[in-house]
C-alpha cells in the first residue's frame, strides 16, 4: 500500500511531469536541508504550481477549488486571524455547524490542521487551493476593508487615549500634547493603516482632508478618486503631526505649506511617498503621491503604446541629439514614458543627467538633481549647470517658463538628447504653445524630434468583463464607423465584481498621439500654421490621434467606450457633423 506521498511522486512520473532523476535530486535535497518536497520541486523549477495541484487533487481525490471566484461571508474569515491565514497560506470558505471548510495550498499538512482546529474549536474539512488564487483572496478579504480597520483602530484609540479631549475648536493643540499623542501607539497604528492601506489598494493619491466637523480620507485609485472613511476631527492634528514627523517636516509650522517625501517598506516591497501639506480654511491638508516602484514599469515595450507608435517613439529616442516631449495633464504618465526612452536608451557610455521637481523616480546609474527654488536652484539654473557636466541626453521634469525652454531648445541643438514634458492637452497643441512662449519655428523646426500626447484610461476588469453590441448610429457619432468597415461594433465592459471593488475596471492603459516633424510637418510650423493644421498635416503623415488611439483599444477590449469618451476630445470631422 503507496503512502499519498509516495502516490503523488508516482503521479507526477506517469504524467512525465517530471523525470525520475529529477525527482531523485529534489528528495536529496529535502533530506540535505529539509522542508516541503512540493517547494523544493517548484523552487528548483521542475514543476509548476498548477502541476503540483492537479497531482494532488489526483491524490487525494478531490478537485481543486478557485478560490478567487468565491463570495465568502466576512464572519467566516474573522474565525482566523489575518496573520495566520497570511503564514499558512489558507482562507476559511465556509461554515456549517461545527465544521469549517478550509481552502489550503497544502491540505497535507496536519499541523496546520490541527492548529486551526485548536484556535477555531472546529471541525476542519480540507480543500484544495491554488497558492496564488489563495493570496489574491486573502488580500481581498483581510487587507482591503480598510474602512472597518480604520474604525476598529479609532474605537482602540478612543478607548485608549484620552488626550483627544484636549483639542480646540479651530483644530490645533498645544505642541506638547501633539507629541505625546503622535507617540501613542494606537495613534501610529492607524497612521500606519492608512498608508498601507493606499499601497494594497493600488492608489496613486492619498487625501488627507478636514471638513466643519470631520476629517475625511480618500484615495485615487485608476484616475479616479473614491472615499475611504470618515472620522472624528479629534484625529486630524495627530495625523497631520505624525506625518510630518517622518517626513522631516515642521510640526509646529500651520500656516505654510510644507513638502516631504519618505520612504517605507509595505508587504516586503519598497514604497515612497511624496507629501504636500496645504493649510486650508479647516485645517492642514495632506496629500501623498504614492510611488510604489513594484507596480510601476519603466519599459517602454509594457507601457499600452501601439506598435506604430512604440517604433515612432525608438527611432526618436535614437537621435544623437534633438528634443522629445511628452505632454498631456497632470496624471497622464508623462514622467513613466520619459523614464521608459530613458531606461530604453540608457548605457554605460552615456552620461545621463535628469533635473526635476522633485524626483520620482531613483534610478540607479543616472544623475539626479532636485531642485529647491528657496535656495536659488531652479529649473534654468539647474540646467545651465549641467550643460557644463558634458552630458549626452538630459530630462527635464518640466517645462514651465520661457528661460527653462530657451535652454532646453538650445541643448537641443548643440548635441545632446532632451527629453521633456509640457502641460498641454493635444501634440499639435504642444508646437502652438512654445511658439507662444518665444521660440522661433525654425528653431523648433531644428530641435524638435517628436511630440507625444497622451491619456491613462482605466483597464476593463479581465474577471468581470463581458461584451456587447453598439448600436450602428451611437458607433457613427462616436467615430466608429470608419474603424469597422462590416459595419458590426463589439466592444466590452465590465459587470463589477469583488477583484475590481464593483467598478468594472482594474489598472490602467496609455491611449496616445505621436507628432513626428517630418518635413512636411516642419513646412507647415515654418508658416506658423494653426493647431488644427499641423494636427492634419500630422494625421497625413501617420499620426492616429488620441481620440483613434482610444477607440481601437476600445475595440480591441482593452478598456470602455465611456472612458474613452471621458478623457478625448473628439476629433475634428466629428465636431464638423
Amino acid at each position: 500500500m503507496f503512502s499519498l506521498k509516495e502516490r503523488l511522486q508516482q503521479i507526477l512520473i506517469r504524467d512525465q511531469i517530471i523525470r525520475e532523476d529529477d525527482l531523485q535530486k529534489a528528495l536529496e535535497e529535502q533530506k540535505k536541508n529539509g522542508g516541503e518536497l512540493s517547494k523544493i520541486l517548484i523552487k528548483m523549477k521542475l514543476v509548476t504550481e498548477d502541476d503540483l495541484t492537479h497531482a494532488l487533487s489526483e491524490g487525494l481525490g478531490m478537485p481543486p477549488i478557485d478560490v478567487s471566484r468565491l463570495k465568502i461571508d466576512p464572519e467566516v474569515v474573522k474565525t482566523i486571524p489575518h496573520a495566520v491565514a497570511q503564514k499558512n497560506q489558507i482562507i476559511p470558505v465556509s461554515k456549517m455547524g461545527d465544521n469549517l471548510t478550509l481552502a489550503m495550498a497544502d491540505p497535507l499538512n496536519i499541523f496546520v490542521i490541527d492548529s486551526v482546529k485548536d484556535l477555531t474549536g472546529l471541525n476542519i474539512i480540507p480543500i484544495i487551493g491554488r497558492s496564488a488564487q489563495i493570496q489574491q483572496t486573502i488580500e481581498r478579504y483581510y487587507s482591503t476593508d480598510s474602512s472597518e480597520t480604520l474604525k476598529d483602530i479609532i474605537k482602540d484609540i478612543k478607548d485608549s487615549s484620552e488626550d483627544f479631549e484636549l483639542v480646540r475648536e479651530a483644530g490645533q493643540m498645544a505642541d506638547v500634547t501633539v507629541q505625546d499623542i503622535i507617540q501613542d501607539a494606537p495613534m501610529i497604528k492607524l497612521t500606519d493603516t492608512i498608508i498601507q492601506q493606499s499601497v494594497v489598494a493600488k492608489a496613486s493619491d492619498v487625501f488627507i482632508e478636514p471638513m466643519e466637523q470631520t476629517l475625511r480620507i480618500r484615495y485615487r485609485v485608476d484616475g479616479v478618486i473614491r472615499e475611504v472613511d470618515q472620522m472624528t476631527k479629534a484625529l486630524h492634528q495627530p495625523i497631520i503631526s505624525r506625518i510630518k514627523v517622518i517626513s522631516n517636516l515642521d510640526i509646529s509650522e500651520h500656516r505654510l505649506p510644507q513638502d516631504g517625501r519618505f520612504k517605507t517598506i509595505v508587504n516586503g516591497r519598497e514604497v515612497d511617498f511624496r507629501v504636500s501639506v496645504l493649510p486650508t480654511a479647516f485645517g492642514e491638508k495632506i496629500v501623498m503621491r504614492v510611488l510604489d516602484k513594484s507596480s510601476g514599469t519603466l519599459d517602454l515595450e509594457k507601457l499600452g503604446f501601439e506598435e506604430r507608435d512604440l517604433k515612432r517613439l525608438r527611432e526618436a529616442s535614437l537621435h544623437p541629439h534633438g528634443m522629445i516631449l511628452a505632454c498631456g495633464p497632470t496624471g497622464s504618465g508623462k514622467t513613466t514614458t520619459l523614464y521608459s526612452i530613458l531606461k530604453f536608451v540608457d548605457s554605460p557610455e552615456k552620461n545621463i543627467v535628469t533635473v526635476e521637481d522633485p524626483v520620482e523616480y531613483q534610478v540607479r546609474g543616472i544623475n539626479q538633481v532636485n531642485v529647491k527654488p528657496s535656495v536659488g536652484l531652479t529649473f534654468s539654473s539647474a540646467l545651465r549647470s549641467i550643460l557644463r557636466q558634458d552630458p549626452d541626453i538630459i530630462l527635464i521634469g518640466e517645462i514651465r517658463d520661457t528661460e527653462t525652454l530657451d535652454i532646453a531648445v538650445k541643448a537641443a541643438l548643440t548635441g545632446h538628447l532632451v527629453l521633456s514634458s509640457l502641460h498641454t492637452t493635444t501634440a499639435a497643441g504642444s508646437v502652438i504653445r512654445m511658439m507662444n512662449m518665444g521660440v522661433e519655428p525654425f528653431l523648433l523646426c531644428s530641435s524638435v524630434l517628436a511630440i507625444s500626447g497622451q491619456r491613462l484610461v482605466r483597464r476593463i476588469c479581465p474577471h468581470c468583463k463581458e461584451a456587447y453590441e453598439l448600436a450602428p448610429e451611437m458607433a457613427d457619432r462616436v467615430g466608429l464607423a470608419r474603424l469597422s468597415p462590416s459595419g458590426k461594433f463589439r466592444l466590452y465592459r465590465g459587470k463589477g465584481c469583488a477583484e475590481c471593488m464593483n467598478t468594472g475596471y482594474f489598472g490602467r492603459v496609455v491611449i496616445s498621439e505621436i507628432l513626428v516633424l517630418t518635413p512636411k510637418v516642419r513646412e507647415f510650423i515654418l508658416k506658423r500654421a494653426g493647431e488644427l493644421k499641423i494636427k492634419g498635416v500630422g494625421r497625413e503623415e501617420g499620426m492616429v490621434t488620441m481620440r483613434e488611439d482610444g477607440l481601437q483599444k476600445a475595440m480591441a477590449g482593452f478598456t470602455s467606450l465611456e472612458e474613452v469618451l471621458r478623457v478625448t476630445a473628439p476629433d475634428e470631422e466629428l465636431l464638423e457633423q
